[in-house]
């Protein structure tokens, strides 16, 4: 056969093609157009989304900084500054807090040093405004207006001076303070800067783990687990210390894995769509393929001209797509931006820049996934010869006759048809169920990560009223503010379900060589700078010196915290004051070296009114304290600690809602408090102000998680209709006998439901299984903020009757268009 070489001749035919085939034709462009939007715009929001995140934790930890030190010693200094991994680092100091001011008795300020390199360049992107300069005399402060309302004097400006009592390690002191300078922006606001001379003088140490804060930025912004635990090492910590990174650093490498995974299951949505389409066009034109030949067209040109069918969907799709993702990027992003509350002086051009590498990668993924879901298409094509191509019929392989019943034939029919062709079959459950599964993935993300599901306060308490003259350190000076009267006030609003009070009492633990012993040598190792030994005679003699915390819990509160413990306790003996729990402080001492143990408690009044428990729980969670002393926090139940203590408070009461997240009577609450002679010494944190601040940072995530979910799931039923129209095409010719038989059209309509029902099952089947697997580690790999896993059943629900209802339809609805084209002996004649 003599070759043909007229290359104008096959560019004509793959555009006459391409035309003639116009249906199919704008299936594979779309399928193009949206791989190469996708893969665009998971790069680019990506790339923008590290930088949004990089943002964000500057923006919620007050500074740019990657990793902080608590306590840091001038070894560990001079190891960091000659890190050449290390860009900068800062130092502060925590030295104390606002005791008291003429305005308010409980404000909740703290006091804190920053060094130059902190002040100026690591809260410098935070910052929004700054009047004065940093404090340098030791009655100078820099404040905000936030911390100078909470102290009852937010009318000063700079210059002005004002008194306060603090405390420092030394004790409470008092003092005339002038306010050298007031700045704004974003970060902890609830604090008075002051000078070096101050810190110098507080009695603190940066060396203590309680006051020093060492913060180091990093030059590479992507660290492993085992990179950070490298790092920790080679610092040689203390007992005290602790290093702690942030979490866009420290979750950089998996949330890069998670992006990738969606551009991979985008590229394999693609292939499956494009290799279907081909493989079924191929397939329906054997014939016509094979007769090219016989006109003298070789193997290769056929191929050429396949090939250039797909340059030409290819280039058309990709540029299209990327200028689409191009036009979304530039548009949505600055809208996600300031969604997230982020200034946009804080935001330079580079966030929304275009970047070639982002074009070249999509450029490279696109044209990979056509040139693969292509090759075995093209291969079959020109692997047809002449002979064959002239003998082809359309028709499916026969298969041995089995006997059935009547009642089972359609059946075994629907059956046949699924197993018939398993590489069709097989790639549209995968194109339906890789649609799906990303679905799963990015629904059960969101719902999981939404606002409401994040905010959690303690036994899901929609408020917590705080009563803060509690924590005073002078008995004198704490009031029983959250009286009875209050509590029955809040618990008879209409919307307002369930109170738990916590009641609070000051105690001493008394020495003994047993467990008090072991516990405040090792809270002594872990916590202060003095040796054991020097206090311990002190201890022993005097107890009342050293307060701790008795915490009384209701039977509702036990049943939460009990649920939660390592090593669950008797209710019963819990409840009569048998056994206790005890909060462990941060102490490196395991259950096995607690539990079971005896702690005495004595009234700090009076050490004659004694009580000895029984340890049988032991608890991380700090809710359940109020004066954190150097003996143990004792956890006990409510009831035992009112009859222990006459002068027992209430520490804090926790409220939930009828309704949760009910905004209407979270306003009488806070109503009825801030009408309380005690208001300024209420504090609260509430569910609602929390979910506003996380759902005012998220923006429009969840819509362009939606968004993308939508475009996944297009693709899906484009592949899913595009198989059953050709399908249904192709077996015309079979329903058509089938009806000369004796067939009747309702039953070849239940043929086909059956057939779609059978599809959409073996769909599920592979997403709840292998995607729901899938789903699960993705979801682990981007869930930094440890929100627990759950499936959102009813956004599944509407996917599965969205799923079966389009593969129930669209196959009965192909079929009762076609089957109108021409009478019954019309469409039989219909073989070639």
């Amino acid at each position: 056969m003599l070759k043909n070489p007229n290359q104008k001749i096959i560019k004509r035919m793959a555009w006459n093609n391409l035309k003639r085939n116009a249906r199919k034709t704008i299936t594979l462009l779309f399928a193009v157009v949206l791989a190469s939007f996708l893969i665009f715009t998971i790069f680019t929001v990506g790339n923008s989304y590290f930088k949004l995140q990089k943002i964000q934790n500057i923006r919620m930890s007050g500074a740019e900084f990657d990793a902080i030190l608590y306590g840091v010693t001038d070894e560990q200094k001079q190891l960091c500054e000659e890190n050449p991994n290390i860009t900068l680092t800062g130092t502060a100091g925590s030295c104390g807090w606002v005791e008291k001011t003429d305005k308010d008795s409980t404000p909740n300020v703290g006091l804190i040093w920053a060094d130059d390199a902190y002040w100026t360049q690591m809260m410098a992107p935070v910052r929004e405004k700054l009047e004065g300069t940093y404090p340098t005399a030791f009655n100078e402060i820099m404040v905000t207006k936030k911390a100078l309302k909470e102290c009852g004097y937010e009318t000063l400006k700079v210059g002005d001076t004002f008194s306060m009592s603090y405390g420092t390690y030394d004790g409470i002191q008092t003092g005339n303070f002038k306010i050298s300078g007031i700045w704004d922006g974003y970060g902890p606001k609830k604090i008075f800067y002051v000078s070096k001379e101050f810190y110098d003088k507080s009695g603190w140490k940066l060396s203590q783990a309680a006051s020093g804060r060492y913060f180091i930025d990093f030059k590479q912004k992507f660290m492993t687990t085992k990179e950070q635990n490298a790092f920790i090492e080679s610092m040689n910590l203390g007992k005290q210390q602790n290093i702690f990174f942030i979490a866009g650093l420290g979750n950089s490498v998996s949330l890069l894995a998670g992006l990738i995974g969606l551009v991979v299951v985008t590229c394999l949505c693609a292939y499956l769509l494009i290799y279907n389409i081909l493989h079924l066009s191929v397939s329906g034109k054997v014939r016509y393929y094979g007769l090219l030949q016989t006109v003298g067209m070789t193997q290769k040109q056929i191929k050429q001209m396949l090939q250039k069918q797909m340059l030409i969907i290819g280039f058309i799709g990709i540029i299209v797509g990327c200028l689409l993702g191009v036009f979304v990027s530039f548009s949505l992003i600055p809208i996600v931006v300031k969604s997230l509350g982020i200034k946009e002086n804080y935001v330079d051009s580079s966030m929304v820049c275009f970047h070639p590498t982002v074009l070249l990668a999509t450029i490279l993924l696109v044209g990979f996934t056509i040139f693969s879901a292509s090759r075995k298409p093209v291969k079959m094509a020109t692997a047809v010869s002449p002979i064959e191509a002239l003998g082809y019929r359309s028709a499916s392989k026969l298969k041995k006759t089995k006997r059935a019943g009547k009642s089972k034939v359609i059946n075994r029919l629907c059956l046949e048809q699924l197993v018939k062709d398993k590489k069709r079959t097989t790639i549209v459950l995968f194109s339906l169920a890789a649609s799906l599964s990303v679905y799963l993935c990015i629904v059960t993300m969101l719902d999981s990560q939404a606002a409401r599901t994040i905010v959690s306060n303690n036994m899901d308490a929609d408020i917590e009223i705080k009563n803060d003259t509690a924590t005073k350190e002078h008995k004198k000076d704490r009031k029983d503010i959250l009286d009875e009267s209050i509590v029955t006030s809040i618990k008879d609003l209409d919307g307002v379900s369930e109170v738990h009070p916590v009641v609070f009492a000051e105690i001493t633990v008394p020495w003994e060589p047993d467990f008090s012993d072991m516990w405040m040598k090792e809270f002594y190792e872990k916590w202060l700078t003095v040796p054991y030994s020097q206090e311990k005679e002190e201890y022993q003699n005097h107890p009342e010196n050293f307060g701790s915390s008795l915490i009384g819990i209701d039977e509702q509160e036990f049943d939460f915290l009990n649920k939660n413990l390592e090593q669950p306790i008797n209710k019963e003996e819990f409840l009569s004051g048998k056994t206790c729990i005890i909060y462990r402080n941060g102490l490196d001492l395991s259950n096995s070296d607690l539990i079971g143990s005896k702690v005495t408690c004595a009234l700090h009044s009076d050490k004659q009114v004694t009580q000895t428990f029984t340890i049988g729980g032991v608890t991380d969670e700090s809710y359940y304290t109020a004066i954190l002393g150097y003996p143990p926090t004792i956890i006990t139940s409510d009831q035992v600690v009112k009859n222990f203590a006459n002068e027992s408070i209430t520490l804090k009461i926790g409220v939930k809602y009828t309704k949760e997240y009910d905004r209407n009577i979270e306003k009488e609450i806070l109503k009825l408090l801030e009408a309380n002679v005690n208001a300024k010494d209420f504090s609260w944190d509430s569910k609602i102000e929390e979910a506003d601040e996380i759902k005012n940072a998220q923006g429009y995530m969840p819509q362009i998680g939606m968004g993308i979910v939508l475009i996944l799931a297009f693709i899906g039923i484009m592949n899913y209709i595009n198989t059953c129209v050709v399908n249904v095409q192709n077996r015309m010719t079979e329903f058509s006998i089938m009806e000369s038989i004796g067939m009747t059209p309702r039953q070849l309509l239940l043929m086909l439901i059956k057939e779609g029902i059978l599809y959409a099952g073996g769909v599920w089947m592979v997403t709840l299984t292998v995607g729901m697997g899938v789903t699960y580690v993705i979801y682990q790999s981007m869930n930094y903020r440890k929100v627990p896993f759950s499936i959102p059943l009813l956004a599944i629900l509407v996917a599965a009757v969205v799923s079966f209802l389009v593969c129930i339809v669209v196959p009965a609805v192909t079929w009762l268009i076609l089957e109108k084209n021409g009478s019954l002996v019309q469409r039989i004649k219909g073989i070639e």
